[in-house]
């Protein structure tokens, strides 16, 4: 195959994907909305302050409430992500650089506006591995959310391993905060 063919194909592929970036460089409104969804589905202070809300649903995602500045991943909810996502939790070395470069607040938890960085710059330099994580977390080709269903088996199996730690984590951190 020549070289304009292999480019060809390689554009006809990127082509059946939903845009994750506008002409601009800023994320479209479908991959925010994405994003938004999980990371409520992560969050830990999300879930606690929306009890009846279950971002793994495969409702619409603008039925879900948007995060807002007292919603953010802690260590705990960024492991539980990442071993969805990665099959393992995330070094201290990166966890170290989120504090350091992406927004977080007072105690080093990282905001819905950092996770939004943190997809931006990835999408805009591996959005091959954007898609990747998208897919593990149940999302299509359009960015449609197909729901847990949908999800890739062994991202279920990862999730159902961390789900008690990430509770005990979860109990620990709110425990006596009502």
């Amino acid at each position: 195959m020549s070289a304009t063919t292999n480019k060809a194909a390689s554009s006809a592929s990127k082509a059946q994907k939903a845009a994750l970036l506008d002409d601009e460089g800023d994320l479209t409104p479908k991959f925010e909305a994405a994003l938004i969804r999980v990371f409520a589905r992560f969050s830990a202070s999300y879930k606690k302050r929306h009890p009846d809300v279950h971002a793994s649903e495969s409702k619409s995602s603008a039925s879900l409430p948007r995060p807002d500045a007292a919603d953010v991943l802690t260590e705990a909810d960024l492991d539980a992500f990442s071993t969805v996502t990665n099959g393992a939790t995330l070094p201290q070395e990166s966890k170290n650089e989120i504090r350091e470069f992406l927004d977080t607040d007072e105690e080093g938890n990282l905001t819905l506006r950092g996770f939004i960085e943190m997809y931006h710059l990835q999408s805009d330099n591996e959005p091959e591995e954007t898609w990747k994580d998208l897919g593990k977390l149940g999302f299509d080709d359009s960015l449609g959310y197909n729901g847990e269903q949908a999800e890739q088996p062994e991202t279920k199996e990862a999730e159902a391993s961390i789900s008690k730690e990430a509770a005990e984590s979860r109990d620990k951190l709110y425990q006596g905060d009502d």
